[in-house]
């Protein structure tokens, strides 16, 4: 789990091959215009949700590498192992949070009341070998 200001997304460019055509995507503004759904563009596919946060929000297990940006709103985000939070996140506007494939979260948890949340989730597809 990594999570940083989006100004900052540049310098994780090494992280992964696909991190470029990720920011040449929010630099074209795409998600921000997308409706909510699931879309392709340059060969990566990526998820735009809208929703309000909820007290136990919604737990997931990263199938790929998982870059989830805040368009609008804050969440919190927690990376589980097993039953148990080990690091508890609060997202807000101009974040984003890297989940590897494997590793067991939870967003859009509440902070402390119900807030809509506007985000873009990119599945980053396995490097080739």
């Amino acid at each position: 789990m990594l999570f940083d200001l989006l100004d900052m997304l540049e310098w994780y460019r090494g992280l992964h091959p696909a991190w470029q055509t990720v920011i040449d995507i929010l630099d074209r503004s795409l998600p921000y215009a997308d409706e909510a759904g699931n879309h392709q563009v340059d060969g990566l596919s990526y998820q735009v949700l809208s929703y309000v946060s909820t007290d136990m929000g919604t737990a997931h297990t990263a199938e790929y590498d998982e870059l989830h940006v805040i368009l609008e709103g804050e969440e919190m985000c927690s990376l589980y192992q097993g039953d148990k939070a080990t690091v508890v996140v609060q997202c807000t506007t101009g974040m984003f949070i890297l989940f590897k494939a494997g590793e067991q979260y939870r967003h859009g948890q509440q902070a402390a009341s119900p807030t809509a949340v506007h985000k873009v989730i990119f599945r980053l597809p396995e490097p080739a070998a």
